[in-house]
């Protein structure tokens, strides 16, 4: 069982591996014979499928950045640097204010049972920059309909919707 599935994640990385060796050679724009050249310079080898093991991958993959080619960060990593990992200290202050304003039960317990259904985080801490804004464009609503302008002073609006 355990051999089998070793098999499949070596199977899964070599798929991988050429994935990444023909990206490469699509994103520099080289011809078939430029291409055959590289591999056999680089990695002894004619075809990409003929790689046997990491040494000549990673040859292989050091003459295409010598070409010129820049490989990108994995996409799961590049939305973590663009997004950034942790919300803001405002972020939370604003949140924990919205939460005492509008809320019925002002417990932490429900604020993190309403922060798991919005964010599907188990506790503030965890939440990212996308996530508190999400929640805190709820608890705006939340404010709102219970009658509490977020924007201004906190008081409670008229039926009129005035201050």
């Amino acid at each position: 069982m355990l051999a089998k599935q070793g098999r499949k994640n070596m199977l899964i990385r070599r798929r991988e591996k050429l994935a990444t060796i023909h990206i490469a050679k699509k994103e520099l724009g080289i011809s078939d014979k430029d291409y055959r050249a590289l591999l056999r310079e680089a990695a002894g080898v004619r075809s990409a499928a003929d790689l046997k093991n990491d040494t000549q991958y990673f040859a292989l993959m050091r003459a295409f950045r010598a070409a010129g080619y820049k490989p990108h960060q994995p996409r799961r990593e590049r939305q973590k640097y663009q997004q950034g990992y942790h919300c803001t200290e405002a972020q939370l202050y604003y949140i924990r204010g919205l939460w005492m304003l509008a809320s019925r039960s002002k417990t932490e317990r429900s604020l993190r049972a309403m922060v798991r259904r919005i964010a599907r985080v188990d506790d503030l801490r965890f939440l990212n920059k996308v996530k508190a804004s999400k929640l805190i464009l709820a608890l705006r609503d939340i404010a709102e309909k219970a009658g509490f302008d977020p924007d201004g002073p906190y008081r409670k609006r008229n039926t009129d919707g005035r201050v």
